[in-house]
């Protein structure tokens, strides 16, 4: 497969990744196997069957005719809002616990929300309408129905608390048309809690065919399991989404006019939040010119990163808050595309682990190789943000997956990324050659034509700095300036134990304008707002409390000559005294300090 051969299939490098991983899945199906037939002919013709795949059916039979009446019976009433239906809970959840308060604790830590409020919560809620006046008036523009694309939904879960899982499943098939939906793929990661097993199965029979339950028997991640759901999707575009969200009405039609009047328009819906405690939806609908409206962004460590939008692009929607915002990357959630197109333009990087930096990647992809990257404040799907993650994953995918994101597509700019995050210099981040050459296959535009048409906005570093790197004490030489978790103003800013990993402790000062940048976000700078409170100010280039001078023993002044120290937690500045404590160490120096 040279990268010459201008004939080459722009599916080759997917394939050959996918038959290298070897993946055992088991395919559970509500339908009949006639369906599971079209399904394997599918994957025979995409070539993703690797030797060592195990396909089993369980026909929704398997339980006696009676069971599965009682099941229809309870479980019809789903499609009817007015006509609450809680998740039975026997077998899945003690229904006398000796402690309660403890029980609830245990579920919490489990999934991190609040999961016995979520088994009280009806699974076939149904939302208030989240769209404005101008979206609602906006529906006479799209094509018609008719002409709408079918859709397939694909969820990908590992251990999900099943009344959420469940939820999710009733609001897609409850808010979007019947014409229009063709399957229902959920894409078990290897899962291991009994709720997701057997009862699960029992929870499906119902969706007759429109649910397809894929099984992982080992832990493949996001990018395997997204790809191993869109290879079953039969719909026209997919729509990949978290599995602990709650549609809302109207959200389909908006997302699929995008996508039927130029495929390679890939989709974000507005996503509101569900509280993870009381699992009330937190409503956001405000009639206003910029109504739901902000974009995604990234830091040059390649976290993403919500942004306000531009002025730009609010002059380019004219006040008009149905119109779509034109963003530079997604949060990767949740997000609608052409199913071809998603294929063809590389599906996701297998090379990747368990998840991080798949989203920028696949935003990155999208703008340089000739597509487009909206959010669309007209459909909105709410989703649960969990308090924190439930489970853990491999060490060093973080950097290993950034690092793939960086060598790929970041061309010269990859430095600033090796700047802030230093260990991925040493990190196997394995072969890439097959994205490599899947960008020249593609013919995908350079980094900088991102920047400068895309994102204009970001805060490219520096290469003319008088030092950076971490900016260590030198009276607690373990110690170093860290945000302390706080990446945008007011945030304060203090020590914390020196940890050589870059991030919150990685720091820039600029030659021209003698401000300290910090790395997660280089619009904000250190400010000496208060003589004991050094905060984080949006940089404006005016000196004044920004502006600082490094002299010749590593104190730090501010234009008054009072130096920077610390009260062993937060910074301050005060009257210099040559103490260690008010003088610091940086990483690299470049230039010659002032005395």
């Amino acid at each position: 497969m040279g990268t010459s051969d201008s004939n080459s299939d722009p599916l080759d490098s997917i394939k050959l990744a996918l038959l290298n991983y070897k993946v055992k899945t088991v395919i559970w199906y509500s339908k009949r196997p006639t369906t599971v037939k079209i399904s394997l002919l599918l994957l025979l013709v995409l070539g993703f069957i690797a030797s060592n795949v195990r396909i089993t059916i369980v026909r929704s039979d398997v339980v006696s005719s009676s069971e599965r009446t009682e099941k229809v019976s309870r479980l019809k009433r789903l499609f009817d809002p007015n006509s609450p239906v809680l998740l039975d809970l026997d077998g899945i959840r003690d229904p006398n616990p000796a402690n309660l308060e403890e029980y609830k604790k245990q579920l919490f830590k489990e999934n991190m929300f609040n999961t016995w409020e979520s088994d009280r919560t009806p699974l076939n809620r149904a939302h208030p309408d989240m769209r404005t006046t101008r979206c609602k008036a906006r529906a006479s523009t799209y094509v018609p129905i008719s002409q709408m694309p079918t859709v397939s939904i694909v969820f990908i879960f590992v251990d999900e608390c099943l009344s959420v899982l469940i939820r999710s499943v009733v609001s897609i098939i409850n808010t979007t048309p019947a014409e229009l939906l063709k399957d229902i793929i959920l894409v078990d990661d290897a899962s291991q809690k009994i709720e997701n097993g057997v009862r699960l199965e029992e929870e499906l029979l119902i969706f007759e065919g429109i649910v397809k339950l894929v099984r992982h028997q080992e832990r493949s991640g996001l990018m395997i399991a997204r790809t191993t759901g869109a290879q079953h999707a039969t719909g026209e575009v997919v729509v990949f989404l978290d599995s602990h969200i709650e549609a809302t009405e109207g959200w389909a039609e908006p997302v699929l006019d995008r996508i039927a009047k130029n495929r390679k328009t890939v989709v974000q819906p507005n996503i509101p939040a569900i509280d993870f405690n009381n699992f009330e939806l937190v409503k956001d609908v405000v009639d206003s010119p910029n109504a739901h409206a902000v974009m995604g962004g990234f830091s040059w460590d390649m976290i993403f990163r919500w942004k306000s939008l531009p002025e730009r692009e609010i002059k380019r929607r004219g006040g008009d808050n149905s119109m779509e915002v034109r963003s530079p990357t997604m949060a990767g959630g949740l997000f609608a595309m052409d199913r071809d197109y998603f294929f063809e333009l590389g599906a996701y990087d297998l090379g990747m682990d368990i998840w991080g930096s798949e989203n920028l990647e696949i935003s990155f992809r999208i703008w340089m190789c000739g597509g487009v990257l909206e959010i669309n404040t007209c459909s909105t799907i709410a989703h649960v943000y969990r308090k924190t993650f439930p489970y853990s994953s491999k060490k060093d995918v973080g950097h290993k997956n950034a690092k793939r994101l960086a060598e790929v597509w970041l061309d010269e700019y990859k430095d600033f990324f090796y700047q802030i995050s230093p260990p991925a210099k040493d990190v196997d981040m394995g072969d890439i050659s097959h994205r490599v050459e899947l960008r020249q296959n593609l013919q995908c535009k350079s980094f900088r034509w991102f920047l400068d048409n895309i994102y204009p906005e970001m805060e490219v570093p520096s290469r003319d700095y008088i030092a950076h790197g971490e900016m260590r004490n030198m009276g607690q030489k373990n110690r170093c300036i860290d945000n302390l978790g706080g990446w945008k103003p007011p945030s304060r800013m203090g020590l914390y134990t020196c940890h050589g990993q870059g991030g919150s402790q990685y720091w820039q000062m600029d030659r021209k304008t003698n401000e300290i940048k910090q790395s997660q976000n280089y619009e904000y700078c250190l400010d000496a707002v208060k003589d004991d409170q050094i905060q984080l100010g949006p940089c404006h280039g005016h000196g004044g409390n920004q502006f600082w001078v490094l002299n010749t023993i590593g104190e730090i002044k501010t234009s008054s000559g009072m130096c920077l120290g610390h009260d062993n937690t937060f910074l301050n500045v005060g009257a210099c005294t040559g103490s260690a404590e008010q003088r610091w160490q940086w990483g690299f120096v470049f230039i010659t300090p002032q005395t």
